[in-house]
């Protein structure tokens, strides 16, 4: 059964164009997670699900209830959608106790009080607060405050969970832990789960799907790994962590494999998601932390080129090495034991098979086009 529905849907901000004709479907009981720089309007397709935001045309079914059409003029308002909603800010009242956060929702909803005190304990129990019931929220500590959030949007036993980058003001240690803490609770509830955030490891640890946004367009959709492997766009690469980019022609290619040179004459082996034309100009793509450098007397058997080192450099924990093909400038990170064996002169410098891409098109975030004699950067 298809937990949400969306067909065609678009919103502008008078002449901006917010939403591009957008549709999706989540399959019930999935849990995704828009994913995408600021500006791209996440939030905006979250709130919109939402009932929080009106879009100016297409459909939004939850389940087999259409709760937006544009041309049938129906709009249901958030209360009447049957959602639990998680925001960046905790939105808790500070006057009110933890028990009566979570019950506010029911309380609205004209719940018997028996039956509200059984949920709110069930709700509490889940995210192990039960204790801190009576406890206001500025004596809670951030994550516990999130957890009470959290309890408050599934207390009402939703079939469709929205989050809105509510781990953002966590630190890394906590976020960690919320991300799982989230996880385990959608799993417990069954219920269809959409996350919209900026940050990759939330994407990773918690989607089964993750959708790229740019400019109100989702551009990619797969599961997280098949994203993050192999984006389809510079954009998406770029986003997703890939640092290195540079025009090149395809000599030729398979199904999955492309032989290409770059400007300097250099040649490549990188990974293509379809067949290229030869003579075709693409971009190509490797994250800089796969970028290899040996000392002098070293080689690569494949993706390998000689590079000339024209400075080191420490930097706190990594060493800068600056290097250069004759046609572009390189430059590497490594650790400092590495580096002591990297010496003035020529080098030999190798970009991984596996983790070399062919992207479809050159533009990449802020509209900046690739070149072909880029300033590349490696960590190893």
């Amino acid at each position: 059964m298809t937990g949400i529905s969306i067909r065609d849907l678009h919103k502008s901000f008078g002449t901006k164009t917010v939403l591009d004709h957008v549709s999706l479907d989540v399959e019930d009981g999935e849990f995704i997670c828009l994913l995408g720089p600021s500006g791209c309007r996440k939030s905006t397709l979250l709130r919109s699900i939402a009932g929080l935001e009106s879009p100016e045309g297409g459909t939004i079914y939850l389940g087999d209830d259409a709760v937006f059409d544009g041309a049938g003029r129906i709009n249901k308002a958030p209360e009447q959608r049957k959602l639990g909603m998680v925001f960046q800010s905790f939105a808790l009242w500070p006057h009110k106790t933890v028990f009566e956060n979570v019950a506010y929702p029911l309380k609205r909803a004209k719940t018997p009080k028996r039956e509200i005190n059984d949920r709110v304990r069930e709700a509490l129990v889940m995210v192990d607060l039960w204790d801190f019931r009576d406890s206001y929220p500025g004596t809670l500590s951030g994550g516990q405050q999130q957890r009470v959030a959290l309890a408050r949007a599934v207390v009402p036993r939703p079939r469709l969970l929205l989050l809105d980058e509510p781990l953002s003001s966590l630190d890394t240690n906590l976020r960690a832990q919320m991300r799982r803490e989230v996880r385990r609770i959608q799993q417990h509830l069954g219920a269809t789960a959409v996350y919209v955030t900026h940050d990759k490891e939330d994407a990773g640890g918690l989607a089964d799907r993750v959708l790229v946004l740019q400019d109100g367009k989702i551009v990619q959709e797969g599961a997280p790994r098949d994203v993050f492997v192999a984006p389809k766009t510079a954009f998406v690469a770029e986003f997703v962590g890939f640092d290195n980019f540079f025009d090149a022609t395809v000599l030729e290619s398979s199904d999955d494999r492309a032989s290409v040179e770059v400007g300097n004459g250099n040649r490549f082996t990188a990974v293509t998601s379809s067949r290229l034309e030869p003579g075709s100009t693409v971009t190509v793509a490797t994250r800089s932390r796969l970028v290899r450098v040996e000392p002098s007397d070293g080689s690569f058997s494949e993706n390998g080129f000689t590079g000339t080192v024209l400075s080191k450099a420490h930097l706190g924990d990594d060493v800068e090495i600056v290097l250069s093909d004759g046609a572009a400038e390189i430059v590497a990170r490594v650790r400092p034991g590495y580096a002591k064996d990297i010496h003035p002169g020529q080098t030999a410098v190798g970009l991984p098979p596996e983790g070399t891409v062919v992207v479809v098109e050159g533009t990449r975030k802020g509209g900046q086009r690739t070149t072909s004699s880029p300033r590349i950067s490696a960590l190893a």
